[in-house]
């Protein structure tokens, strides 16, 4: 890769993705904007752009120990959970003026169930998201997102209209159009962001709010456009796992010799390839988006053919010579993911390599050692 001088559009961008607290987060408070924390992709986010709130990602980045969230915690839990939690724990996540959960896995819950035992928590309400889908269980959902928009009325003491909900739909559309457009520029032989970056930006979009961070996008995506196309990788490698927002983490998969070109994550790629229909009645198409439309998450039940189908699209439409996949320790939802994908790939031809991390990274050696020793092996099965 050559040395770039990268699109002051980029600066912000990582700024946000790459702490907990931004400048941009900090002047929509001081005028005062409402923040909310959610875990995961599958919490309906227009609901609180609806209510005059900024959607954020809860995560336990910048945290360098686990030491109040022992207290709470096993060491079985997932080091996502308990890096989050001592984070919470420590102060830094109180710009958080609420927060809402959902069923996602035991170890997240126990984020909630812990939180709600401290004096003056911004935690509001807990959805239950069925695991499967089915007639029923979409009649339940409805039921579980009326009660969460009531909800948010109450926390914020606002009614969210119909009118409210269509103006949220079209602002996380536009987002998606321009992520869209992102991805759709890392298809060539030449891409224009390197993995770490794109996946940088895609963090930062769940950590501001939208309308700053469109216009940084459209920003962006006109700089890039203007500088042109700035990496040809040797390899083109795909990132797939769960609780990605380490960028030390990416930069040490990418210093390897092979470069990130698209990514499956929740955040990522998945939030922006589809779009929530603006034509229907504005409830309707937000459950139908999150119950039917949008790809299917990890711990939906007997949806694996879907998710395998979508990996191998992205591995053919972005010419992905290899996979690599991670895991945070204890985290049982992704092993079994891992072994699915495990044998798609094998089934198909795809090279893959399966990685088991700390949510801070370490072991940072034998992580560089096996991501070098893989793509070595994908240049000389391409002769290079």
């Amino acid at each position: 890769m050559q040395n770039v001088d990268r699109p002051k559009a980029l600066k912000p961008l990582m700024e946000a993705a790459t702490a907990l607290n931004n400048p941009i987060l900090q002047k929509a408070k001081g005028n005062g904007k409402k923040v909310v924390g959610f875990l995961y992709q599958e919490t309906p986010l227009e609901i609180i752009t609806a209510a005059g709130a900024v959607p954020y990602f809860i995560r336990g980045t910048g945290s360098d120990g686990t030491e109040y969230a022992d207290a709470f915690f096993r060491n079985l839990a997932c080091n996502y959970v308990r890096h989050t939690y001592n984070q919470i724990l420590d102060d830094q996540l109180d710009f958080l003026d609420g927060a809402v959960f959902y069923n996602s896995c035991d170890h997240a819950r126990r984020i909630y169930d812990n939180w709600l035992t401290v004096p003056g928590n911004p935690v509001y309400h807990f959805i239950y998201i069925p695991k499967k889908r089915g007639d029923l269980a979409k009649a339940f959902y409805r039921e579980e997102i009326e009660k969460y928009i009531k909800a948010t009325e109450e926390k914020f003491g606002v009614k969210i209209t119909d009118e409210d909900l269509r103006k949220a739909i079209k602002l996380h559309n536009e987002t998606r159009r321009l992520q869209a457009e992102l991805y759709e520029m890392q298809k060539g032989d030449e891409v224009y962001l390197k993995g770490s970056e794109l996946i940088a930006v895609m963090m930062a979009g769940i950590s501001m709010p939208l309308e700053d961070y469109n216009e940084l996008l459209k920003e962006l995506i006109a700089e890039l456009k203007a500088q042109g196309p700035q990496y040809k990788p040797a390899i083109r490698l795909l990132y797939t796992g769960g609780h990605a927002d380490s960028q030390e983490f990416f930069e040490l998969l990418e210093n390897q010799g092979g470069q990130i070109v698209v990514d499956n994550l929740g955040f990522g790629s998945r939030s922006s390839a589809v779009l929530i229909d603006e034509e229907k009645a504005p409830l309707d198409a937000i459950i139908d988006y999150y119950f039917d439309e949008m790809p299917a998450a990890t711990r939906q039940m007997h949806t694996q053919d879907e998710r395998l189908d979508q990996l191998g699209k992205l591995v053919e439409d972005y010419k992905v010579d290899g996979v690599i996949s991670s895991r945070i320790y204890m985290c049982d939802m992704w092993a079994f993911e891992q072994y699915l994908m495990r044998g798609y790939l094998a089934e198909k031809g795809i090279p893959g390599l399966e990685l088991e991390v700390d949510y801070v990274p370490d072991s940072q050696g034998q992580i560089r050692t096996r991501v070098q020793a893989f793509v070595e092996s994908l240049k000389s099965q391409k002769n290079l």
